[in-house]
C-alpha cells in the first residue's frame, strides 16, 4: 500500500518541483549571500524544531497510551512535511497520515484521532498566545488589518470546536455518544441496512475514543510535558525568523519579529493552499513592511524563512516518507 501511495505522491512531487524549480534554485543562490554563521544557526534551529515536534508527538502518544520511538516520530514528522505540501489537504493530510501510521502500528483509530486532537489543540493553543501578543503590537502600531482579525477568528473557532468535543468527552460521555448516533441517523443518504452498520462502527469508535479520554484524565500531569513542547515550537519558530533577519538584515525589533512570525503562521494554518504557499509570503512580507522593514528586505527575509521552514523539510521529507513506508 505504501509503495502505491509513494508512487502517486512521487508523481505529484515531480509536477510540484517542475513548477517550483526556479524558486528552489533562487533559494540556494540567496542563502549564499547571507552571513553563513547566521544561516547555519537558522538551519540548526529548524533541525531542533523537527526534533521537538517529534518529541511533541511522543509526549502526546504517551498521554494517549500509545508506545512509539522518538526516532520513528522524527522520520514521521519529516515525512509529514512532504505529504502536507504535495497534497491538497495541507495539515489535514498530515493528520490523516499520522493517524494512518498509528493505526498501522496497532493503535485504534479512535486513539490515533485523539492523539491528533490533543496535538493540534495544544499546538494552536500555544500559537494563539503568541498571536495575541503580536496583535497587541500591531494594534499599537496601527498595522492590524481586518483580514488578519478574520483569520484569527477562524483559528479561534477551530480551537473552540476541538476544546468543546474534548470537554464533552470528559464530562458528558453519554452526550457525545448520543450526538454521534443522532448524526448517523440524520444522514438520510444512507439506506437503513448500511446506516445500522455505520451506527455500530460509530458507536465502537466513540467508545474507544472515550476510553482514550479516560486514560488521559488519569494522567493529567503528563499534559505539562505536552504544553512545554507546544511552547517550544513557537520559540524555535521565532528563533528561525530572527536568525534569518540577522543573516540578511542585521536584526529587527522583537515586536516586529513576533508580529511577522505570527502572521506568517496564522495564514499557513487557515490558508486553502498546501502550507500556505503563495498566501503566507504575501501576508508576511506585507506585515513586516507595514512595521517599518524595507520592502525588499521584507520580501527577501520572508522568502528565505519560508525556504528553510517549508522547502528544505519538504526535500528531506521525500526520503523520510520512503523510509517510514519500509518500517
Amino acid at each position: 500500500m505504501y509503495r502505491f501511495l509513494f508512487a502517486i505522491l512521487l508523481f505529484f512531487t515531480a509536477l510540484f518541483l517542475a513548477g517550483h524549480y526556479a524558486e528552489s534554485r533562487k533559494l540556494l543562490m540567496t542563502l549564499k549571500q547571507g552571513n553563513p554563521y547566521w544561516v547555519l544557526a537558522a538551519l540548526g534551529f529548524e533541525s531542533l524544531l523537527i526534533v521537538n515536534r517529534a518529541g511533541f508527538y511522543h509526549a502526546v502518544y504517551r498521554v494517549a497510551g500509545i508506545r512509539e520511538s522518538w526516532m520513528r516520530l522524527v522520520l514521521l514528522v519529516s515525512a509529514g512535511s512532504f505529504v502536507g505540501l504535495v497534497t491538497p489537504g495541507g495539515s489535514f493530510s498530515v493528520a490523516a497520515f499520522i493517524v494512518a501510521d498509528a493505526v498501522k502500528r496497532g493503535a485504534t483509530l479512535a486513539r490515533a484521532v485523539l492523539v491528533n486532537m490533543i496535538y493540534y489543540l495544544c499546538d494552536y493553543g500555544a500559537f494563539f498566545v503568541v498571536l495575541m501578543t503580536a496583535f497587541g503590537y500591531l494594534w499599537i502600531n496601527r498595522s492590524l488589518t481586518a483580514y488578519e482579525g478574520l483569520a484569527a477568528v477562524l483559528l479561534l473557532a477551530f480551537l473552540g470546536v476541538q476544546a468543546f468535543l474534548l470537554a464533552v468527552a470528559v464530562h458528558r460521555p453519554q452526550t457525545l455518544m448520543r450526538l454521534a448516533g443522532g448524526a448517523v441517523r440524520a444522514a438520510v443518504v444512507f439506506p437503513p441496512v448500511r446506516r445500522r452498520n455505520l451506527e455500530e462502527k460509530v458507536d465502537r469508535f466513540v467508545h474507544n475514543l472515550l476510553e482514550g479520554v479516560e486514560w488521559l484524565s488519569r494522567k493529567p500531569h503528563r499534559i505539562l510535558r505536552v504544553a512545554l513542547h507546544a511552547l517550544l515550537v513557537e520559540v524555535l519558530g521565532i528563533c528561525i525568523l530572527g536568525t534569518v533577519f540577522m543573516a540578511f538584515a542585521g536584526g529587527v525589533p522583537p515586536g516586529t519579529l513576533i508580529a511577522g512570525y505570527a502572521v506568517g503562521v496564522l495564514f499557513m494554518i487557515i490558508s486553502i493552499t498546501p502550507s500556505g504557499v503563495g498566501v503566507v509570503e504575501g501576508a508576511m512580507a506585507a506585515t513586516l513592511a507595514s512595521l517599518g522593514v524595507d520592502s525588499e528586505t521584507a520580501v527577501l527575509v520572508t522568502f528565505v524563512y519560508r525556504g528553510i521552514t517549508v522547502w528544505l523539510p519538504f526535500l528531506v521529507g521525500i526520503v523520510c516518507f520512503r523510509v517510514v513506508g519500509r518500517k
